[in-house]
């Protein structure tokens, strides 16, 4: 395994690659909560049931994972425009840059709000040699009218730094104590029963103040950003969209999946019957990575 860490917008970036040579590279971008931890499984199914045949590259979102000592995370309330959505997309487009050599054929997936980024690298960056660009459970429009943000913008605005406090506090606790909580926490926002280990990796990040504030940051701005669907790069991207929604989605109602069939008839949009949550990397990264594996395998052939 290749791993390095390079400095991207003045926050470190964990990097890994099964390999140098890339004949074609898969590129994730997550939603939010972003650390890459919740999406391993996903890529290594990817990865493995391509049998090699791809690179798959992904990388959290800025200062939302705890960077190896003696590194630190910029500090938040001074450096927010690195933690925006703005900062987030402009993170990513600069991963991509760097290390997917180019010319390399580009499969783009990504996952609610990271549905949002793959559209912006799409309008942003034309020379890319992208193939498919896979949009899952997308969070692309009118996040402010979601029925959960309600509940998630006291959280993130005014009742920050009492939520940031009560939650830091907790990382002082025993590891099998906080894994307890997050199992909780899961239930209740999802339902879920049996989220997958590296779930509970991935939240280990949020009781860090500095990862909690960073995507507490990134999530008052999405709400307040993400409104209006982006027609004009679907519509100029058609081609290479697969678009697929939830039958039950807090995020995207199926009324946006109907929307959008009607507006874009061109465009590969899809709405799921096998009962997969908004929030499939908790309990169903295996089986979305085969799915979308099997997307992927008969486009390597023609590319």
């Amino acid at each position: 395994m290749l791993s390095a860490f390079t400095q991207r917008c003045r926050v470190k970036v964990a990097l890994r690659a099964s390999f140098v040579v890339v004949p074609f590279a898969v590129a994730v971008e997550k939603g939010n909560p972003g650390s890459i931890e919740f999406y391993a499984e996903f890529m290594r199914e990817i990865f493995d049931g391509l049998k090699g045949k791809v690179v798959v590259w992904g990388v959290s979102h800025a200062g939302h994972v705890a960077p190896p000592k003696p590194m630190q995370i910029p500090n938040v309330e001074d450096n927010p425009t690195l933690y925006s959505c703005e900062g987030q997309i402009g993170h990513k487009l600069s991963f991509i840059k760097q290390y997917i050599p180019s010319g390399v054929p580009l499969f783009l997936v990504g996952h609610s709000i990271g549905c949002h980024m793959v559209l912006e690298i799409l309008k942003r960056a034309p020379d890319l040699n992208v193939v498919k660009a896979f949009l899952l459970f997308p969070a692309i429009e009118s996040l402010d009218a979601c029925p959960r943000v309600s509940l998630i913008s006291p959280l993130v605005t005014y009742l920050r730094p009492l939520t940031v406090a009560s939650l830091s506090a907790l990382r002082f606790l025993p590891r099998a104590v906080q894994d307890m909580l997050i199992r909780f926490y899961i239930y209740l926002a999802t339902a879920c029963t049996t989220p997958h280990r590296t779930s509970l990796n991935g939240a280990q990040n949020y009781f860090r103040p500095e990862c909690l504030m960073a995507c507490f940051v990134f999530t008052r701005d999405i709400i307040q950003k993400v409104r209006e669907r982006d027609d004009a790069t679907i519509g100029r991207h058609a081609d290479k969209l697969v678009v697929y929604y939830g039958q039950n989605d807090h995020w995207s109602p199926v009324e946006y999946y109907e929307n959008l069939r009607r507006t874009f008839p061109e465009v590969d949009v899809r709405l799921c019957e096998r009962g997969f949550r908004h929030a499939f990397v908790l309990d169903c990264s295996v089986d979305v990575g085969d799915m979308v594996r099997g997307w992927i395998e008969p486009l390597l052939s023609s590319s």
